[in-house]
Formats: C-alpha cells, structure tokens, sequence
C-alpha cells in the first residue's frame, strides 16, 4: 500500500500529538500543550522552554520512527528560525516531517 503525502501529513500530526500527551505527563497542568495545529511550540509565545523542549524532540522522535520506521532528526535544517524553521506551529512541523517521510520512504 503506497501512503500519499496526505497520509504522511495525518501520521506525522499522530506521531507529534502522541509525543505531545506523553511530554504533557512530566509538565504541570498549567504548562501542558494543547493539541492543536496552530500552537506555537518554541520562540516568541512559544509554548515549550529549552528543557520541555529537549524532551519533545527526543520524544517525538521516537514516536516518528515508530509511526514510518524511519529516523528523523528534528534538529536539521535550522529548525529555530523565527521566520522559517519548522518549531513555530504544531502544524509546521508536521507539514517538515511530512516532507521528510516521503522523501525518505520514497512514497
């Protein structure tokens, strides 16, 4: 079964919420991140300092090479870029490790 880019998209958001409801067990209940495409995670308004977010990428990691059997290095192509790189929204990273998965599987 070959996975559309779609596909890659749905699974990547899956992938990062899980890591989001497993670092969201270690935060207080008042830091904890909501599941939503348009969250900010890290810079201004960011939602995760440097400690939370050392964790969510090991995390999310994890749950990336599980979910495409893959592995991905979050930490590649300047991800803290304030203008472009792939930590400002849930949904820009997801869409970056979308296009990583299809790269990488060749689907």
């Amino acid at each position: 079964m070959t996975l559309r880019t779609s596909n890659h998209l749905d699974g990547a958001f899956d992938a990062i919420y899980a890591a989001i409801a497993e670092l969201n067990l270690q935060l207080p209940k008042d830091k904890q991140i909501q599941r939503r495409p348009d969250i900010v995670l890290f810079g201004e308004n960011g939602q995760l300092d440097s400690l939370a977010l050392a964790n969510f990428i090991v995390i999310t990691e994890q749950k990336l090479e599980e979910s495409f059997g893959i592995q991905v290095d979050l930490t590649e192509d300047d991800p803290f870029s304030g203008q472009n790189g792939h930590f400002r929204t849930i949904e820009s990273l997801a869409r970056y490790v979308s296009s990583i998965a299809e790269n990488k599987t060749g689907e």
